[in-house]
């Protein structure tokens, strides 16, 4: 009895919960380098596997990296789903001697570069899969590039990474601080990570311009599906016209063996079809964004 009335709250709570119509943040939208991403595109496999050997921090605003010591923390932006803009916080702390590494070939990372003098290219990604090398002090690594652009800048810059004779990466001082800014923003996505082999030099070629130091990933451009809770109410109908319909249909059936059984296959289903909408997470499977 006792369990029949918590079962009774409990359905009163999401009805009300329904009708509230409250608007609620739902996945990720496509394949973004996100660290809450554990698809092909996502960044997991990176950010789990430098957080074994140091910190790694998650910001929303730029403006929050004033919380974090500009000597011993390194900002990631990683292909923003929506335009970043500049941040007088953020240049004040790159000139304190805080690095930014921006990883992007869109265009949503244009305006805050071009705080910096540095420009990603006038013409579309390039689409193609092509080994770079990239060079750090006297270490020369082979790094794969996945749909990338170029970078320049109008000052004076440091080359650090080439495809032939493109530059897709460079490094601008800026006060005590650095801007590193490349091409690609699939440099170290999971795709790329769990190949291995000829991939090994790209997360080789991050840790050592990172120097050692901790990483704080800019998390605020990503896009996100949004629903309503009134689709609680709507499943909640549906399942509700389904079971009387099949209830109804089972008063046909004389033999009171397949009776029970059709009862069971009900109670089943519904409960299977609550549990996957509204108590457990499922992994969808999504195509790559590149």
């Amino acid at each position: 009895m006792v369990k029949v009335y918590w079962f009774g709250v409990f359905i009163l709570l999401l009805l009300i919960t329904g009708y509230s119509g409250v608007r609620i943040r739902g996945e990720l939208v496509g394949d973004p380098p996100s660290v809450y991403n554990n698809m092909p595109g996502g960044l997991t496999i990176f950010t789990s596997s430098e957080a074994l050997e140091r910190r790694v921090d998650i910001i929303y605003s730029l403006d929050d990296i004033y919380r974090y010591d500009p000597g011993k923390h390194a900002l990631l932006i990683v292909g923003p789903d929506t335009r970043v803009d500049a941040s007088p916080r953020l240049r004040q702390w790159i000139e304190d001697g805080g690095l930014l590494i921006v990883m992007d070939e869109t265009m949503n990372t244009e305006e805050l570069l071009r705080g910096f003098d540095i420009y990603l290219g006038d013409t579309s990604a390039i689409q193609e899969i092509a080994t770079g090398v990239c060079s750090v002090g006297n270490a020369n690594i082979k790094v794969v590039f996945n749909v990338y652009t170029v970078v320049y800048s109008t000052s004076n810059y440091t080359v650090l990474c080439r495809v032939n004779d493109k530059t897709t990466g460079l490094s601008r001082s800026i006060g005590r601080g650095m801007v590193i800014a490349i091409g690609d923003s699939s440099l170290v996505i999971n795709e790329v990570l769990s190949k291995g082999g000829a991939w090994y030099g790209n997360r080789l070629f991050i840790d050592i311009v990172s120097n050692g130091r901790d990483l704080v990933v800019y998390e605020g451009g990503r896009t996100y599906a949004y629903s309503s809770t009134s689709v609680i109410t709507q499943y909640i109908r549906g399942l509700i016209l389904l079971a009387s319909d099949a209830f109804e249909s089972i008063l046909y059936i004389r033999n009171p063996l397949l009776k029970l059984l059709a009862v069971l296959t009900i109670i089943l289903t519904i409960l299977t079809a609550v549990l996957l909408k509204l108590g457990l997470s499922i992994s969808h499977s999504r195509i790559p964004r590149r």
